[in-house]
């Protein structure tokens, strides 16, 4: 292991648990205390400016009498310069020591779920409604474990994301709670009389509403009950009573199915998302015929100009010294995920690309940050993937 070098040996009683690095405002508060000579009201005091980088004249008579205290210990200006600058850059987002540790503790648990019953953690997460990234990122990172995922059904859904084991394989089904228009009433009455294996049985029970039952066959809620423009058309024909059978089953004629682009437009619309595939796969020959590269293949091309294609991750944009606006876009593919930086030239001649989700075809030169040792995109040029329009209806 690497020797750890403190920048002045008096650091070492508060630093050696953290190998010379600030980590914990408890570290800042017994450094401006011990060695700063520092009042412990003083300390906290510094250490809340430092959080809110407050540049004001408390700040500055504080540096003052800190400088002072280091001095006073026969710590060279220049040392305790450093030092104060390596507590102003880890002050702002420093964690109490115990926050840390609950942090991790919450974290190591999360891996050990996910590492162990995959299914069941992304089922969870999914159902809490995500975290930090949008629900499609999740749902990739599901199928990229092998996991199935599968729009909500009638016959095996919540109201909420679970984990069924239909054939010995986890499937992930959707929540009934996500069709759009599909009431709390109407979900209860599905779960008490399921399951159902005719569309005359789900009508003459459950008595949805016209709107409901239309979207519930569109997004593919109804699987295995007949194809979805055939349940459409029978729906559009037929008509239904509450606890009335009908004396013949409704007949869905044998046709074939919707198209993926066609299921994919109907997902989008109803559930807000696309469970059966990426968006990436829905353009797979365009990213082809660009000759893309994936983000993992891409950390390998250091120092060269590549394509890659991906969707929106997280973005923001921010204001160089000069005034002038640059971009950072996270985005993902179907193997990994990769930071692009928009330099204020491209990001004004491409910003009106930028807008949306994606999927987004970009070329650029592959950089490395030596610092941390993280791959980056130099952003050159940047086009929309435009996906072949698929209408939903009958």
């Amino acid at each position: 292991m690497e020797a750890v070098e403190q920048i002045h040996p008096v650091l070492e009683p508060i630093l050696a648990e953290s190998y010379g690095v600030i980590l914990y405002q408890e570290q800042v508060l017994r450094i401006a205390h011990d060695l700063g000579g520092l009042s412990l009201a003083d300390s906290d005091l510094l250490r809340r400016a430092m959080s809110h980088f407050d540049p004001g004249e408390q700040m500055k008579i504080l540096k003052k009498r800190f400088l002072e205290g280091f001095q006073s210990r026969n710590v060279p200006y220049e040392k305790a310069e450093q030092v104060w600058e390596m507590m102003a850059a880890f002050a702002g987002y420093g964690f109490p020591k115990a926050h840390a540790a609950s942090y991790a503790l919450v974290a190591w648990q999360a891996a050990w779920c996910k590492t162990h019953f995959p299914a069941e953690f992304m089922a969870a997460v999914l159902a809490n409604g995500g975290g930090y990234y949008s629900q499609r990122v999740y749902l990739s990172e599901a199928r990229r474990q092998g996991l199935h995922t599968k729009p909500p059904h009638i016959n095996h859904s919540l109201s909420q994301f679970r984990v069924t084991y239909p054939q010995g394989e986890p499937t992930l089904y959707m929540g009934l709670g996500q069709v759009s228009g599909l009431t709390q009433y109407t979900q209860q009455r599905i779960f008490k009389y399921r399951p159902f294996h005719s569309l005359n049985r789900f009508l003459t029970e459950i008595d949805p509403r016209k709107s409901e039952l239309e979207n519930l066959i569109r997004c593919g809620a109804l699987e295995g009950l007949g194809t979805i423009p055939g349940l459409l058309r029978a729906m559009n024909v037929g008509a239904w009573k509450k606890n009335q059978p009908t004396l013949f089953d409704w007949q869905t004629e044998k046709e074939g199915d919707w198209s993926l682009d066609e299921r994919v437009a109907a997902q989008e619309e109803i559930l807000g998302v696309s469970v059966d595939v990426h968006p990436l796969e829905m353009v797979v020959d365009q990213i082809a015929a660009a000759g893309a590269i994936s983000s993992v293949d891409a950390a390998q091309k250091i120092g060269e100009s590549v394509v890659v294609a991906g969707s929106r991750l997280t973005s923001r944009r921010v204001r160089t010294v000069k005034g002038e606006h640059m971009y950072f876009l996270s985005i993902e593919d179907l193997e990994g995920m990769l930071e692009v930086v928009f330099f204020p030239t491209a990001y004004q001649q491409y910003r009106n690309m930028l807008r949306g989700s994606g999927p987004f075809l970009i070329r650029g030169k592959v950089e490395l940050d030596n610092e941390t040792g993280e791959i980056w995109l130099r952003a050159e040029k940047v086009r929309n993937l435009e996906r072949k329009k698929a209408t939903s209806g009958e």
